[in-house]
């Protein structure tokens, strides 16, 4: 039985060290692993993280599309994970963080390809906000699933220069009709929806020796209703209210990889989000005496990150990290009706993050087994304005914190836990990353044994290249 298992195991290394070439490893595992924090100040925005000075990476394809170019016939998969037990990041599972993507080329110069459950809106914010106003009038409703999200996407090879787009739409609904102990000819109708459509445009522009320039860009347009509406008896109206909140997101980056040395490339990125978005009253609620709400809520977001960093490489090591500048400014301004049902106020909420240190280091242990260290950083100061109207005060306050928050996903939370781990392995054309649970290092692999339940690996992406 020993020998048969030693003679499987021999076989499994020669077959794996000779088959690894086709794999194109990578992926937000490998992201975090070489220390990646999220792109917008403060964890707003997308479900992202990413080193910014990691140039080539399959991760990059869902800010970029133009990189789909660099990644043809090629499937992948964020299976996500979580946090480890006991350990310092909570108990979230990855569950509603997971996604996937894959890419078709048609000759040498189009590729067509799709992102699936991916989803980088607020569309899912504005439910929340939409809950908040709705609350002034009456008990919202709840229960919406996430929106699901799905993306077409295309690019369009021109030799040194390639143009990449994708068309976005998501959706989620809960809706009744015709409730069940109501008869005619009395009738119900509850909805609760929210939907996101969005355009992206990318570019890759290759400017010889070595040296190349990335550009992108998207809008997105999401909403969310709370609508319910009815009769009763003999036809009388009885809505208790229709709402809904809107916002439209412009996303814009760029990045530069400028050759050094054959060793060096210098890289410099700028990242510039704004979002705004309101809710409002649709139709007020029936009665006698119901005046229609003629206040308004405005929310207005604006993040930007900048950064200036290097790659360095040799045949079996790679590092990559650099600093960044991040701000960010979040503002609701609140103008109530008369007479009012809400106070009128401004408030603002404004971060700054300097130093934010993305550093990683990758080495090749095996020619099908990749070692991986990170170590991501951020210093914030932050603070609150309250503004109210004339005759009232004005409210500052300030915080400082030398936490990072690097929780993926919700970014809800601070998490000191600095160094990050990860493994890459490659078969084939089939790659798996995964960062590494520093309790399972310190305690005994989850996987053989260890207690507590224990992950051995945190998040996990698969990829397969059928080139």
């Amino acid at each position: 039985m020993g020998r048969r298992i030693a003679t499987v195991a021999m076989a499994f290394t020669l077959v794996s060290g000779t088959l690894f070439a086709g794999a194109h490893p990578g992926g937000l595992a490998r992201e975090l692993a070489l220390g990646g924090g999220p792109l917008a100040p403060g964890g707003y925005g997308q479900n992202l993280a990413l080193n910014p000075f990691i140039y080539d990476d399959p991760t990059v394809m869902l800010l970029n599309p133009a990189y789909q170019q660099m990644y043809r016939n090629y499937a992948w998969m964020n299976i996500a994970g979580g946090a480890v037990v006991g350990g310092t990041t909570g108990t979230d599972n990855g569950y509603g963080k997971q996604f996937a993507g894959t890419n078709f080329s048609f000759g040498k110069e189009l590729t067509i390809g799709a992102v699936l459950s991916y989803d980088p809106s607020v569309a899912n914010l504005m439910v929340s906000q939409l809950a908040n106003f709705v609350g002034q009038f009456r008990a919202p409703q709840t229960g919406l699933r996430p929106v699901d999200v799905f993306e077409l996407t295309g690019t369009y090879d021109m030799g040194g220069f390639t143009l990449g787009a994708g068309v976005l739409y998501g959706w989620a609904k809960n809706d009744a009709t015709n409730l069940a102990g109501l008869p005619p000819p009395a009738s119900s109708s509850t909805e609760l929806s929210a939907d996101v459509f969005g355009l992206r445009l990318g570019i890759l522009f290759d400017l010889g020796g070595g040296s190349a320039f990335d550009a992108s860009g998207a809008i997105r347009m999401d909403k969310a209703t709370d609508k319910v509406d009815g009769t009763i008896g003999t036809g009388a109206p009885a809505n208790s209210g229709d709402y809904s909140a809107s916002a439209t997101e412009i996303q814009v980056q760029g990045r530069l990889k400028l050759k050094m040395s054959n060793k060096v490339n210098f890289i410099p990125y700028v990242a510039f989000g704004n979002i705004s978005g309101s809710p409002k009253q649709d139709a007020p609620p029936s009665g006698t005496g119901v005046v229609p709400y003629n206040g308004s809520v405005n929310l207005t977001a604006m993040l930007l990150s900048v950064g200036a960093g290097m790659e360095y490489k040799i045949s079996n090591f790679y590092f990559a990290g650099g600093l960044s500048y991040k701000t960010s400014h979040l503002k609701s301004e609140v103008t109530p009706q008369s007479p009012p049902i809400v106070g009128a106020t401004t408030t603002t909420t404004s971060a700054t993050e300097f130093p934010v240190i993305n550093m990683g280091i990758e080495w090749t242990l095996l020619d099908w087994l990749t070692g991986r260290m990170g170590y991501y950083r951020t210093f914030q100061s932050a603070g609150t304005k309250i503004e109210r109207p004339a005759g009232g005060s004005t409210t500052t306050t300030d915080t400082w914190t030398g936490n990072s928050n690097v929780l993926l996903g919700s970014y809800s939370g601070t998490d000191n836990s600095l160094i990050t781990l990860g493994l890459g392995l490659r078969f084939g054309n089939f790659a798996l990353d995964g960062t590494v649970s520093d309790e399972a290092i310190r305690r005994g692999l989850g996987l053989i044994g260890a207690q507590d339940n224990i992950n051995t690996f945190g998040y996990v992406t698969a990829s397969y290249c059928f080139d």
